[in-house]
């Protein structure tokens, strides 16, 4: 069904209400009045006070499920990589908490310890697995936040709190990462502050409520004894006692929301690195090098990782994924708004908001 909002849109208050929101939580860090906010007892949504916006539009300008509507080059330019490796931490601490190979978690201890950065942007949970964005300045503080979530957590909320930071890293998925560039195209002081950017593999995500009010009780497990989420062509959860509970992966695929079908990147074309686990094996994390300032990272974190070169079709894998995602999201993209890819659809006051 064509979606049909009231226009101008001139706030993120129009995509919050037709779920094109993936709580990157950019909006948050952008806006200046606290007109928006993350509440924790309402962790599937942004919560919003209407008396606080001067309808300025900056929320709307950093979305970057807004800016999807202008970026027809990513539905259709292949993943472009500088270089390639299987990676696994050698922290045997990492490994026995990290989701597979714990090169995330390493790479961003790392970089805290070797004082290339001063924090780093992450997704935590709380209790019952509630998403917490978390600001971490120890190695301590990442290793914490080890572990996939595979619902949105509005980390870059953080990026509103760094007065007394120089120099972050923002781990995050490919929406985040758009919004961490639109900040950037925009000049907003908060993204001088980022020094590199680390991108997570992303078929796609739910929401909190989705995840752990739905699935996770569909699928018999406690969660409060819930210890880790996977996604292995099943849904799995896995609890204290390491038992495994599965549902097919249709669950979780029905409950995607518009802001994810929209969304054509499973692999970041922003980040300087990108980590995930496809085309690797068990155990190993599949690392793409995207940029000189990604190299030059990788190169000064190495000494923490077991690597090897993936074999061609490995790299098929990752590739082939992002293809596939990307051609879903294009016919999604057209059956939603009744608009080919990179149409000025809409009206014209709505395009000078995001055009910016």
């Amino acid at each position: 069904m064509k979606w049909q909002p009231k226009l101008p849109i001139t706030s993120v208050y129009t995509l919050l209400e037709a779920d094109i929101c993936s709580l990157c939580g950019a909006c948050v860090a952008a806006c200046y009045w606290g007109a928006l906010y993350f509440n924790p007892q309402q962790p599937s949504q942004l919560a919003r006070e209407n008396k606080l916006c001067v309808n300025c539009s900056r929320c709307v300008i950093v979305c970057p499920q807004a800016t999807l509507w202008a970026r027809k080059d990513l539905y259709h330019e292949d993943v472009k990589v500088l270089d390639a490796f299987h990676a696994r931490s050698k922290n045997k601490d990492v490994l026995s908490r990290a989701q597979d190979g714990g090169v995330t978690t390493t790479l961003a201890m790392s970089a805290l310890e070797k004082g290339l950065v001063d924090a780093v942007v992450l997704a935590g949970t709380e209790d019952k697995w509630v998403p917490k964005p978390v600001l971490a300045f120890r190695a301590e503080d990442v290793l914490g936040c080890s572990k996939s979530k595979y619902f949105y957590v509005p980390s870059l909320v953080e990026l509103g709190r760094l007065d007394n930071v120089n120099k972050i890293m923002v781990v995050g998925l490919p929406c985040q990462i758009r919004a961490v560039e639109r900040l950037a195209e925009l000049d907003v002081g908060i993204s001088r502050k980022v020094a590199y950017k680390v991108g997570l593999f992303c078929a796609h995500n739910v929401d909190y409520s989705s995840m752990i009010e739905k699935l996770a009780p569909k699928a018999g497990v406690n969660v409060n004894r819930l210890v880790k989420i996977d996604i292995k062509r099943r849904l799995i959860f896995y609890d204290k006692e390491g038992k495994s509970y599965e549902l097919p992966l249709s669950e979780f695929e029905s409950l995607t929301r518009p802001s994810c079908l929209q969304c054509p990147e499973f692999v970041s074309r922003g980040a300087d690195i990108n980590v995930g686990f496809r085309g690797a094996s068990e155990g190993w994390n599949m690392v793409l090098v995207m940029s000189k300032l990604g190299e030059r990272l990788f190169n000064e974190v190495m000494d923490g990782f077991e690597v090897k070169k993936p074999s061609s079709e490995d790299l098929s894998r990752v590739y082939d994924m992002d293809r596939k995602k990307r051609e879903k999201a294009g016919n999604y993209f057209m059956e939603f708004y009744g608009a080919g890819l990179g149409d000025r659809f809409l009206d014209y006051a709505t395009w000078r908001v995001i055009c910016r």
